[in-house]
């Protein structure tokens, strides 16, 4: 059943997924672990050694990620957090004011930058992130492949000191480089040569169109099944079928039924329960009922409005998650995102990093690029770059609406009638300056070929940063202390 698999991988964080009839890469050695998505990319993560923790006064929790795209000569960026949970009264974190230094064989000594800004992935908020610069990314490959013992440690000016640790790390940066096929080429972290062959190179994420329209209201009828007889024996036996968490015949069957299309219905009920996770069985039924049940996932713990969630803890503390989400695209469910957030290290709540294994664009309609790769030369003609950008701009549109449908489910929000009003006024605001603002740019290039490809780049940029606003926002009205 998939919640002992689930439960397991948490901690180690390396299964090998099919998705798409291709399969995700990890690998994991000491302290170290590379993961593979579904485009190529790669995020190769260091932590401080376990050992240490037991030794008093030396616990400093650290991680380090090394992400580099498929290709080659691509750029290999770098960074670092620290840890933010306290521990058994142990005081991890770092201040903000507090400047910190990467030292390396105590020989090199360099200034980590400022924290970057705090950011969102599938529902979960990542910070406290330092960028590090291309020379400590170089000064610090140099020294994860290093023969011997290699000291790398972050020293805070009031003291305190993070260690990483290079355990595993040669072994996890040479797998990563036979992942994106640079084992003896020039660009390869551990093993270089001179051959060009067999570079594997990037892949576009794949498009998921979901229907312009919308889901379809789930009526009194549709509700009325989860008490009739002859539906509920017939969600017992796929139950049966699927699940451990079955109840007995004389017990009830909770279902939960929602409409999805004018033929078909989402029926869900629990399946599994474990320490800190559970799961809920989600069935595709047709409404003539002719056909079995087709079980879409035994592990959901959300569905609504054609997207399904599924989300596990990898232990009590949280300090390592994974998740996966499903978009009803008209025909079936889809696999769009799936994720872990790196080993249980006492990092972050809800984990370190974001770790995708699959990554999709996810439009409402028509892919704007249909038949165009957007990561080749189509890309770079004007047709390209104005349909590649309205593939972006309609993925980003999505993403708006959603937090936007988020924050007025807060309850808040759908409690105060003003505060919804204030809000929707204020997105149909910038809805008007984003296209005001885009319009004029463009018009300073109505006499050349570039007119549209900057209005729809103005668009794209503009989004981008309001989507953020409005995570920002959503975090604010979750959190603030009112």
């Amino acid at each position: 059943m998939q919640v002992f698999i689930g439960l397991v991988s948490l901690c180690s964080l390396f299964i090998s997924l099919s998705v798409a009839a291709e399969q995700v890469q990890s690998f994991a050695h000491g302290d170290w672990q590379v993961v593979c998505d579904n485009t190529h990319t790669c995020r190769a993560v260091g932590y401080h050694s376990q050992e240490l923790q037991h030794k008093q006064g030396e616990y400093a929790p650290v991680s380090v990620i090394l992400e580099r795209a498929a290709g080659a000569d691509v750029e290999l960026t770098a960074k670092v957090k620290f840890g933010q949970i306290v521990m058994d009264g142990a005081a991890n974190s770092q201040t903000e004011a507090d400047p910190i230094t990467l030292s390396i064989n105590d020989s090199y000594q360099s200034q980590l930058s400022p924290e970057l800004p705090a950011y969102q992935h599938m529902e979960l908020s990542f910070s406290g992130e330092y960028e590090l610069s291309k020379e400590q990314v170089s000064q610090l490959l140099n020294a994860l492949t290093m023969k011997g013992q290699a000291s790398i440690k972050f020293i805070s000016s009031a003291g305190k000191v993070w260690r990483l640790s290079t355990k595993g790390s040669t072994a996890v940066l040479l797998k990563m480089d036979d992942f994106q096929g640079l084992v003896n080429t020039p660009f390869a972290i551990v093993k270089k040569g001179h051959t060009s062959k067999g570079i594997v190179q990037p892949k576009q994420a794949p498009v998921i169109s979901i229907p312009t329209q919308p889901i379809p209201v789930t009526t009194a009828a549709d509700l009325g099944l989860a008490t009739d007889a002859d539906f509920i024996h017939r969600m017992r036996t796929a139950l049966d079928n699927a699940c451990d968490n079955v109840p007995a015949e004389d017990e009830p069957l909770k279902l939960e039924v929602a409409r999805l299309t004018s033929n078909k219905l989402v029926v869900s009920t629990m399946c599994w329960f474990a320490a800190y996770n559970y799961g809920e069985a989600v069935w595709l039924v047709d409404d003539n009922f002719e056909t079995e049940p087709v079980l879409v996932t035994d592990s959901a713990v959300n569905y609504a409005n054609g997207v399904i969630d599924e989300f596990m803890r990898g232990r009590g503390v949280g300090d390592c998650v994974s998740g996966r989400r499903y978009f009803w695209n008209g025909s079936e469910f889809v696999l769009a995102d799936s994720y872990s957030t790196g080993a249980c290290r006492e990092i972050a709540a809800g984990g370190a990093w974001y770790l995708p294994t699959t990554v999709s664009t996810v439009i409402v309609g028509d892919d704007p690029a249909a038949g165009i790769d957007c990561l080749s030369e189509q890309a770079y003609s004007t047709e390209g770059m104005v349909k590649c950008a309205q593939r972006s701009l309609a993925s980003v549109d999505l993403k708006m609406s959603e937090v936007i449908d988020s924050i007025n489910a807060l309850e808040r929000v759908a409690s105060n009638d003003e505060l919804t009003a204030a809000l929707d006024q204020a997105q149909a605001s910038w809805l008007t300056y984003r296209n005001d603002v885009c319009k004029a740019e463009m018009l300073t290039y109505v006499e050349g070929s570039m007119a549209l490809p900057v209005l729809v780049g103005c668009k794209l940029d503009l989004s981008e940063k309001r989507l953020r606003e409005l995570q920002s926002t959503k975090e604010s009205l979750i959190f603030r202390d009112f």
